[in-house]
């Protein structure tokens, strides 16, 4: 094993970044899972929310959407179905290219996000806040930077 702090340790070393990055993941789902319930969405659909939330005018194409989660086309579509169906948001077709659905925002899935925001802002802070600024700047640039080097390798297979 190498010297604490001067590289990455190999992943047969020890403790590796993946799986603290996947158990933090899946205990946040799991802190967020029931909260979210009370807004009736599950974690999985706040995810969507979010990205279309950030969107230009609440709007995106589907498939769009779906690569932005980083889903199978099949897991994207349930997501989106369910959203639909409780009615957060709607689908249609692109008047400017029948081959696209475009997604939007419904009144019902734009009133929610507000109170969605606030729970993962609670979470977020009370994981975060006892980090200090530079630590926490350090571990969300190498984090950042982790992802952006995955999307580049995703994207260029295609």
């Amino acid at each position: 094993m190498k010297e604490p702090g001067t590289t990455r340790s190999g992943f047969a070393d020890g403790p590796h970044v993946l799986g603290a990055v996947t158990l933090l993941a899946r205990l946040a789902q799991d802190e967020l899972g029931p909260r979210l319930t009370e807004h009736g969405l599950t974690f999985a659909e706040a995810v969507a929310m979010v990205r279309l939330w950030q969107a230009p005018e609440g709007t995106l194409g589907q498939s769009e959407l779906i690569e932005k989660l980083a889903v199978s086309r099949a897991s994207g579509s349930l997501v989106l179905s369910e959203l639909e169906i409780n009615g957060f948001i709607s689908r249609s077709i692109d008047p400017t290219d029948a081959r696209r659905q475009v997604v939007a925002l419904s009144a019902k899935g734009r009133a929610v996000e507000s109170a969605v925001h606030a729970e993962f802002e609670t979470l977020e802070a009370r994981l975060f806040d006892p980090v200090t600024s530079d630590a926490w700047k350090t571990t969300y640039g190498s984090l950042r930077s982790a992802i952006d080097s995955l999307l580049v390798a995703r994207n260029g297979s295609k």
